[in-house]
Formats: C-alpha cells, sequence, structure tokens
C-alpha cells in the first residue's frame, strides 16, 4: 500500500493569528501519547476541525528545530538528521545493560553449558535474514543444513549458507574500521558461489537501472547514481570512522544499516549487507550478545513495516527518526526474547537438577555429564552426534561419546542409529 507522502510546510506568515495559536498544541516533537508518527498516520490523528497541513508544519517545526544533523545527504541535497524519542532512550539503556561482553560473560555462568546452549541461537539471524530477502527454505530444514554441514541443494541454501558465511566471519573484523573495501568484502563473503554471474560479489553496481518498488509494485526509491557510489560510501565510512558529537552506538548501527540500504551499491544482497554491517558495528561496540540476537526474525514477521521504516524517513526530508525508531523498537523486542529464553534454560536447569537428584541418577551422572544434558535439553527433540557434542563443551570426540553413552544408560537420552557409520543421541526426560 502506497503512503501518504507530507505536504509542503505552510509559511507562518501565511497562517493567521488565530490559527496559529488554535494550532500551537501540535507544535512538539511526538504526539500526547508519546508517538513520532509519520505523515501517513498523523493525519488521521488531527482533531476534528483543525486543519492538517497547519498541523503538521507545526510538528514539523518543531522536530526541525530539535533535529540533530549529520553529514550525509540524499542526492537532492536534503541533510539526514534525527530526534531521539523516550522508547529509543529505554531500548539504548537496555542495551547497555544486557547486551555487552560483561553481561554475555555473566549470563553464560549462569548457564551449566558455560553458553554452549546459547549456540543455536546465531544460526537465527542467518537463516531469517535470507528468508527475508526472499529464500524459499524453512527454518527446519536451514538450521538442520547449517548444523550437519550438508551441501546446499539450491540456490536459496546457498544463500544461507552464504549469510551464515558472513555472520561468521563478522566477529573477526571487528577492529577494522569502515571502509569501502570492507564492505565490498562483506558482500562477496555473503553473496560469493549462489550465482556469481547473477549477483557479481563484491562489486559495484554500474548501471542506475535499479529501482526499489513496494509491494503494489510503486517505486519508493531511485538509489543514487552509480557513479557517484565511490564518493558517497567514502563519506559513509568518514562519517562512522571519525569521532563527532556522541551518538549512542545502537543508533549509529542503525543508521549505518540506512545509509548502506539507501545507497544500494551492489545489484543484489544489499539488504543482508547492510544487516551485516549493522552487527559489525554492535560487536564492535562491544555489544557481544548480538552474536545471539536475531533482528531479521522478526523484521521477517512484518516486512512491510520494515520497508515503511525506510519511506517515511525518505519521503520526509530524510529524518532518520522513524527508521532508527522502528529499528530499535524490533531491537528491543529481540533482546526480550533472548533474556526470556535465558530465564528459560536457567528454570530448565534448576528443575533438571531436583528431578536427577529427586530419581538418584544425579549421584551416577559427573557434573560435565549433566551439563551435557542441559545443552541436549535446550532444544528438545533435536538429534546429537559425538563430534557435535565435542565441538560444544570442547572435549573430545571419544569423551563426548562416552559421555553420550553414560545418559542412555540413566534413561536421560535416547541412541539412534542412523546408518553403519552415524549414530545420533536425542536427550530423553521423563517430566
Amino acid at each position: 500500500m502506497t503512503i501518504k507522502s507530507p505536504p509542503t510546510l505552510i509559511q507562518l506568515s501565511d497562517i493567521t493569528s488565530s490559527d496559529l495559536s488554535r494550532h500551537l498544541k501540535y507544535n512538539r516533537l511526538t504526539d500526547e501519547k508519546g508517538r513520532y508518527l509519520p505523515f501517513d498516520a498523523f493525519q488521521y490523528r488531527v482533531k476534528k476541525g483543525d486543519d492538517v497541513n497547519i498541523a503538521w508544519t507545526m510538528t514539523r517545526l518543531a522536530r526541525n528545530a530539535a533535529i540533530l544533523r549529520i553529514d550525509y545527504h540524499n542526492e537532492s541535497g536534503e541533510e539526514a538528521g534525527f530526534n531521539i524519542p523516550r522508547a529509543i532512550y529505554a531500548v539504548c539503556e537496555a542495551v547497555d545493560k544486557h547486551a555487552t561482553a560483561l553481561a554475555l560473560k555473566e549470563q553464560k555462568e549462569r548457564l551449566r553449558g558455560a553458553g554452549a546452549e546459547l549456540n543455536p541461537l546465531s544460526l537465527e539471524e542467518p537463516i531469517t535474514s535470507s528468508q527475508l530477502e526472499g529464500a524459499n527454505t524453512t527454518s527446519l530444514v536451514a538450521r538442520s543444513m547449517l548444523e550437519s554441514g550438508r551441501t546446499p541443494r539450491t540456490e536459496d541454501e546457498q544463500m544461507i549458507v552464504g549469510n551464515a558465511r558472513l555472520m561468521t566471519e563478522i566477529s573477526g573484523l571487528r577492529n577494522e574500521p569502515l571502509t569501502p573495501a570492507l564492505i565490498r568484502r562483506f558482500h562477496a563473503t555473503g553473496m560469493g558461489g549462489i550465482n556469481d554471474a547473477k549477483y557479481r560479489p563484491g562489486e559495484w553496481r554500474d548501471t542506475d537501472d535499479i529501482v526499489i518498488a513496494d509491494y503494489d509494485g510503486n517505486i519508493v526509491h531511485q538509489p543514487p547514481r552509480a557513479a557517484d557510489l565511490e564518493e558517497r560510501l567514502e563519506r559513509v565510512c568518514d562519517w562512522l570512522n571519525t569521532p563527532g558529537e556522541y551518538i549512542h552506538p545502537l543508533i549509529r548501527a542503525c543508521i549505518l544499516h540506512f545509509m548502506i540500504a539507501h545507497e544500494h551499491p551492489f545489484r543484489d544482497g544489499n539488504g543482508r549487507t547492510s544487516r551485516g554491517l549493522f552487527y559489525w558495528y554492535m560487536l564492535k561496540s562491544g555489544y557481544d550478545v548480538f552474536k545471539y540476537i536475531s533482528v531479521s526474525r522478526l523484521l521477517h514477521a512484518a516486512p512491510v513495516k520494515y520497508a515503511h521504516s525506510y519511506q517515511f524517513t525518505e519521503t520526509d526530508a530524510m529524518d532518520l527518526t522513524y527508521f532508527i525508531e522502528y529499528q530499535v523498537s524490533v531491537v528491543g523486542r529481540a533482546l526480550t526474547d533472548y533474556l526470556d529464553h535465558i530465564a528459560m534454560l536457567t528454570r530448565q536447569s534448576a528443575m533438571l537438577d531436583s528431578q536427577l537428584y529427586d530419581s538418584g541418577v544425579m549421584g551416577k551422572l559427573t557434573p560435565r555429564q549433566v551439563t551435557l544434558l542441559n545443552v541436549m535439553l535446550s532444544t528438545p527433540g533435536k538429534e546429537y552426534t559425538a563430534a557435535q557434542i565435542s565441538a560444544s563443551l570442547h572435549v573430545s570426540d571419544n569423551t563426548a561419546r562416552n559421555d553420550l553413552r553414560a545418559l542412555v544408560r540413566q534413561g536421560c537420552a535416547r541412541e539412534i542409529k542412523v546408518n553403519a557409520q552415524m549414530t545420533t543421541y536425542v536427550a530423553h526426560i521423563n517430566r
């Protein structure tokens, strides 16, 4: 559905004193509920009898007076900027409290498996980011492929493997400055080996025949000219790398996400690259919990809202607040889901201890074997191999196999013969 673009602002000299007095209540950043509404929604919340255009003019003037401008312009010369509604501050505070490297260390200490229970979460982002871009593969099949190391069979599966490869590489590049070469490397890593003739991994687009359309086929964004890409991306890198007025890292990461998507430097794969750079900057800034948080999972659940957050910014004089506020709200929900997952694993561990103690099994298992059982129970129904347990708990294959068999003997797991060469194990606890 096409959004309603804001009207041209009315000159104050053209507004009568009585109309000005009547509409002064709209001279504010947000509405009475604290919402930073785009005009598309604002128009329906103007009081009956009030002039929508005057009301919008008053609101936009208040926003323009408070806005923090940054050194980034669209091709029309409009300078980007943003305001910070209260909802954004709240999520920034939550990220500072729960998403740092120190917070992750404390969270892992709460988990018996030293964080091994969190490893399955790291697969959510590469899977759903690819699905958001059209990969037609179920999460179950994709997860099984990534965990087993199976060779991808389709282009959609190759997209997911490429994105997983990118997310793995990001952590090792956190100390690098942002450069056009790094942006190209991210794209080449994520898109390489899928269909190189189609996606041209690591190559800037060199034509201007790319447009972004909405779900009704209406053109909503024409990326900047290909001839200007190198210069424009250098400016993006300079903005991110050069210390200036303090901007919270989460807000900076969201702005970087927007900038790369707005520039659309590649023929395809721009969304995955821009989201990859978002994660890169959050890890670079010390928020290690983002290894286990999937933003794309929630974006995939509401792709129209994600698209509109771009449009609201691009149609309202590059006011980044709309995009930032939506992205930050998604991060807030993803962080809450992650913390709920930690709490669930902690409760599950306590319940398991109680159950094993009551049954008399606790004394027959080593602490490492109880840890192993916790790891297996973190993904109910999943079949594990000795090699997977070896990697998760950093023990030898033989030790992992012996521990798994110990769980089977105590009735805590089942052994499944896949074939003559492979045996898998699944946790089996009667509750």
